[in-house]
């Protein structure tokens, strides 16, 4: 089973994604703040983030950077209403960008590609 973690600010969006993804048979590990995410990680051993860019505490981006930096082959998906997806993947190397709001088959087939990609690499 492929272990995902969730950061966003928005418990109804945490709920929605854990909702989707643990019935796609994900093992979903949600996270509220921009702060002590590392520690999140480190814990939760994730195949793959979702991040959004507007948190408390510490910006997706400030944080994205320093997972790329400690974990290289970790892939990170922003998933915000951020208007400035460019902006965004200037300052951090994400792996890709979803739009809020987002259809439940754009989210599980984003998260399933890199999964899959991830694996051949």
């Amino acid at each position: 089973m492929k272990n995902i973690l969730v950061v966003d600010d928005d418990p109804d969006i945490l709920f929605i994604i854990h909702y989707i993804l643990s019935s796609e048979g994900f093992n979903v590990k949600t996270h509220p703040t921009g702060l002590h995410v590392s520690e999140v990680v480190e814990s939760s051993n994730p195949n793959i983030i979702l991040l959004d860019i507007n948190l408390p505490g510490k910006s997706g981006t400030a944080i994205c950077k320093e997972l790329k930096h400690t974990w290289t082959d970790l892939p990170v998906i922003f998933i915000s209403a951020h208007a400035k997806k460019s902006e965004a993947f200037a300052e951090c190397k994400a792996d890709d960008f979803i739009s809020k709001p987002f259809e439940r088959e754009d989210l599980v087939s984003t998260i399933k590609y890199h999964l899959i990609n991830d694996r051949e690499n």
